[in-house]
């Protein structure tokens, strides 16, 4: 099977139940979070292991995961928890004999939580944003969301797939100078253009569909820095792979790869997201 069926066939069955995922939130959406910090944590580990790189594996996949359940809290467990982990990786190198990949060991171990855990985890910071009272109330009473933070989620995950998929077609028909030849040959300057166009269009279409709850200037920032995030979250992902010497993460994801491969642009795109939005809020006196 050709790799654009591949994707259109994934896309019709993940995007609704990612839907509804997004729809429900709570554990379901917390459940979802963990099991993408897992599998990704498990393809993060096997880029390593192909580079014969010494790091903690199950200290890393723990530490991740209680990054996004601390992230569920709320943020100032999910800071607290990001400092105790840290220490804790720190520590716990010391009861090694031989010191000689000390700072290898550490540093492998710590990105991997740090890119995953920590980045990947203001997915689940942006959809319980409501959870601040003068946010939520703002959100009801200026903006008519009921809902702030399924929205918030739905227009950075839409703008993110709709810019990979506007960048990819758009590549393939005009595309002709490269826009990072060194780390991620295919991508073009002409591929990136249209995937950014695409995507400020998909973040009007969204907005509107809500109810306009954001001005068009808003809107338009909103969208662009998350083609922006979502460039450089595909580029950084490509550049470790390079590194490791794979074309895809894994395969767990048909036409796409695997989980780091298809949610690399959201591990920038969330965390640009939530304090995008949180200074929109604080610029408009609702923190």
């Amino acid at each position: 099977m050709s790799n654009p069926i591949q994707r259109l066939l994934t896309a019709i069955i993940a995007v609704p139940i990612m839907y509804v995922i997004f729809l429900i939130g709570g554990i379901l959406y917390l459940l979802f979070f963990l099991a993408l910090i897992f599998a990704g944590q498990l393809e993060y580990q096997k880029l390593l292991e192909s580079k014969n790189l010494p790091n903690e594996k199950i200290l890393g996949i723990i530490s991740s995961l209680l990054m996004g359940l601390s992230a569920y809290l709320g943020y100032y467990y999910f800071t607290f928890c990001f400092t105790a982990v840290v220490l804790v990786i720190l520590i716990l190198d010391l009861r090694k004999g031989d010191f000689s990949q000390t700072v290898t060991n550490i540093g492998a171990t710590i990105f991997g939580v740090i890119y995953l855990g920590w980045l990947l985890s203001h997915g689940i910071l942006l959809r319980n944003l409501d959870q601040f009272e003068n946010i939520r109330a703002y959100a009801y009473n200026n903006q008519g969301l009921s809902d702030l933070g399924f929205f918030l989620v739905v227009f950075a995950v839409a703008c993110t797939f709709l810019n990979d998929t506007g960048a990819y077609y758009t590549g393939k028909m005009m595309g002709k100078n490269k826009l990072a030849p060194k780390i991620s040959p295919a991508k073009t300057i002409e591929g990136t253009v249209g995937g950014i166009v695409v995507c400020i269009i998909t973040g009007l279409i969204v907005n509107y569909l809500f109810g306009n709850p954001l001005s068009s200037d808003w809107t338009i920032a909103f969208a662009l820095l998350v083609a922006i995030a979502a460039i450089l979250g595909d580029l950084v992902e490509s550049s470790i792979k390079r590194g490791a010497g794979i074309k895809d993460s894994g395969d767990i994801v048909p036409g796409h790869g695997g989980v780091l491969d298809r949610f690399d642009s959201l591990i920038f795109v969330f965390p640009v997201s939530y304090y995008f939005i949180i200074l929109y809020y604080s610029m408009h006196g609702a923190i």
